[in-house]
């Protein structure tokens, strides 16, 4: 289950969301009173057509946690699992992204754990190596064969053997989630310049 919105930029005072659910609404300019009305909130301003919520608020009264809290409630947001406080801060392709890192990054590891001294690779190893392989190959758009994390994992596979291919699969997992931070800091940065 996806969550009902996530947060687009998220500055002391101000905070735009993005919510999908805002396309049936018809009441804008109720949901905007209703949230006005709230003590420590001073301005609410809905855009239909984007579908995102800026809410304007005085953080010495009202905590960021709050809002997030009256924002779920109103759009039924549930608390899925303890990463929502993390992921909430993502776009939907970027949470992705993550989710699956996580999940090949657990089964990496489960694999190292698994592995004893005398190595013969088994269907979790394979397993393990497919996943980081399908995780790295799912993100970003553009040429993905010159991404730091493909290049890493080839020359990682020339310099290693194929003989070592759980190495390989951690080194070039690990490169992915360097990227995915380095991105997740880019994007970041553009916010608070196009904020400012």
């Amino acid at each position: 289950m996806n969550p009902k919105f996530y947060v687009l930029h998220d500055i002391p005072g101000r905070i735009r969301f993005h919510i999908p659910a805002l396309k049936d609404k018809e009441n804008y300019e109720e949901i905007e009173h209703m949230f006005s009305s709230l003590k420590g909130i001073s301005s609410v301003r809905i855009e239909p057509v984007i579908q995102t919520m800026l809410i304007y608020y005085d953080s010495t009264q009202l905590s960021r946690k709050t809002i997030f809290r009256y924002v779920s409630i109103f759009f039924q947001q549930t608390r899925l699992d303890p990463l929502d406080d993390i992921m909430i801060q993502m776009d939907p392709a970027t949470r992705k992204d993550w989710l699956r890192t996580l999940f090949s990054g657990g089964l990496l590891l489960l694999a190292a754990i698994r592995k004893s001294s005398f190595y013969k690779p088994d269907a979790l190893v394979y397993g393990a190596v497919a996943a980081t392989g399908y995780t790295v190959l799912s993100h970003g758009s553009s040429n993905k064969i010159r991404h730091p994390d493909i290049l890493t994992g080839i020359v990682t596979m020339l310099s290693l053997g194929p003989s070592n291919m759980l190495y390989v699969a951690m080194i070039t997992w690990t490169v992915n989630v360097l990227e995915l931070l380095h991105e997740k800091q880019k994007f970041q940065s553009k916010e608070i310049y196009a904020i400012t």
